[in-house]
């Protein structure tokens, strides 16, 4: 039912819009616009932000595009489809340039199509993008009406941009709800959250808005920031909301995620058809020595992100930290045991590894990002795909002849020492904060690789079986999200 419903959602998503794509001077740009659309429409340009794509702000679009706006979602440097490297990082004047040349671009593109009415633009931004989105607006006055999501705290003028809705999650750090707060009474000194003020006729209507009870990625699929970034357009535009129109945050990414966890509950099923049931008995680690040993392998994993530099922005610190606590651990294991795998095993691994990477990136590439790996984002995967099979290979060897809990609170406690040592590495400055942006999908991942892991111990499956199924579950997210610099 899962599925079924994933793939009915994915389905009916484009109902009642035109989407069009293209690679605009290097920068990829969608277009979104109201099927059968009369009249000229205002422009919209939705920009993401750091470690994502313009696929995640695809709700956005469909939102907008139902409320009667021509939408372009872009791809900025070395996310997505992007090619061209986002220098440092996203960070320094180098990396402020070419965020602007690519929002121009967009912008270029927008009011080039067909029934776009040029004198009517407003701007989305999402964190980086919503920085992004404030800086370009401010120096062009043209811009009408500008929407900063979760921007953090920066110098925003009292007198521009024109218009400038300002939302943060309640769940953010201090920082983002601070810098929403901070932006409006910078024209505004005694502004509160969810009050209006000045004059959108005038171009200086000012909003902060908290959306309660979600954090720096929860927020984008907030009905409330849909209802008022609709309703913030719509006042600085002079127009009516059509009738009907309701927010459509979730659909794309809901459904995704109802293909995934289609995936989760029916992996112990399909192993089991392709596995069977197996016999294979391996030495066992004291449950003291292998929670001691995983909690030597993060320690020692720490130091160890400062070393591996690849060009795609952290994942080399990650891929660098999982793959020696899959050496650590299986130094402490003593290793795996080793015979001659069946025909069977091997084609079974094999069939399990591809349908996990599929798995992870259809659902990904149709809901909530570009999975089909570009530029040096290939060969990066497949080094971060082996770090992470050593990681699953390591713990398994934890885990191996433990009893059905024990082995699940092993992998757990692993995950978790894990988690713990990416904060650390942060904490002692062996990395930038910027690692720390994938964590909440890290989790959900090692908790998914934790499902099928128990569900092959089941089998009495070989640890490596583990290992070829969770290396590019834990590695394709990782592999395509964070931008190439």
């Amino acid at each position: 039912m899962c599925a079924v419903a994933g793939i009915l959602g994915l389905a009916t998503a484009d109902r009642g819009i035109e989407r069009r794509s293209a690679v605009v001077d290097g920068v990829p740009v969608e277009t979104v616009r109201p099927a059968h659309a009369e009249g000229r429409l205002p422009g919209v340009v939705v920009a993401h932000g750091m470690g994502a794509g313009r696929r995640l702000m695809r709700g956005f679009a469909d939102t907008l595009a139902r409320r009667g706006y021509a939408v372009a979602l872009v791809d900025l440097a070395g996310h997505g489809a992007a090619t061209r490297p986002l220098p440092g990082g996203g960070e320094g004047p180098a990396a402020g340039a070419r965020l602007d040349r690519d929002l121009d671009t967009a912008v270029r593109r927008l009011r080039s199509m067909p029934g776009v009415d040029t004198a009517r633009l407003g701007l989305v931004g999402h964190s980086m993008g919503a920085a992004a989105v404030i800086r370009y607006a401010t120096a062009r006055p043209s811009v009408g009406a500008t929407v900063a999501i979760s921007q953090g705290r920066m110098d925003v003028p009292a007198s521009a941009p024109r218009n400038l809705l300002l939302i943060a999650g309640g769940l953010e750090f201090a920082a983002y709800r601070d810098g929403a707060l901070g932006a409006l009474r910078a024209a505004y000194p005694r502004g509160r959250a969810g009050v209006t003020y000045g004059d959108p006729r005038a171009g200086t209507a000012r909003r902060a808005v908290i959306a309660g009870g979600v954090e720096h990625a929860g927020v984008l699929f907030s009905p409330r920031t849909h209802r008022e970034t609709g309703a913030w357009f719509d006042a600085a535009f002079a127009r009516r909301a059509a009738p009907g129109t309701a927010a459509r945050a979730v659909q794309r990414a809901g459904s995704a995620m109802l293909l995934y966890l289609a995936a989760v509950l029916s992996f112990g099923t399909i192993a089991s058809a392709l596995l069977g049931t197996g016999d294979h008995p391996a030495r066992r680690v004291s449950l003291t020595g292998a929670l001691v040993g995983s909690a030597v392998a993060v320690i020692v994993a720490v130091p160890a992100m400062s070393l591996l530099a690849l060009p795609v922005a952290v994942t080399g610190p990650l891929a660098g930290f999982f793959g020696v606590i899959g050496l650590v651990t299986l130094a402490s294991a003593r290793g795996i045991a080793v015979g001659r795998p069946a025909p069977r095993t091997v084609a079974a691994a094999a069939a399990l590894s591809a349908l996990t990477a599929v798995s992870v990136a259809v659902p990904a590439h149709l809901g909530w990002a570009h999975a089909i790996p570009v530029g040096p984002r290939a060969w990066v995967l497949v080094l971060v795909t082996v770090c992470a099979a050593l990681y699953c290979l390591g713990v398994e060897a934890l885990c191996t002849g433990q009893g059905g809990r024990t082995a699940i609170g092993i992998h757990a406690w692993t995950a978790a020492g894990a988690l713990a040592g990416l904060c650390a590495g942060v904490a002692v400055g062996v990395v930038s904060s910027y690692v720390l942006l994938p964590a909440p999908l890290i989790a959900a991942l090692l908790a998914w690789q934790g499902v099928q892991a128990a569900a092959l111990r089941r089998l009495a499956a070989p640890a490596w079986v583990a290992a070829a199924a969770g290396g590019p579950l834990l590695a394709w997210p990782l592999a395509i999200t964070m931008p190439i610099s």
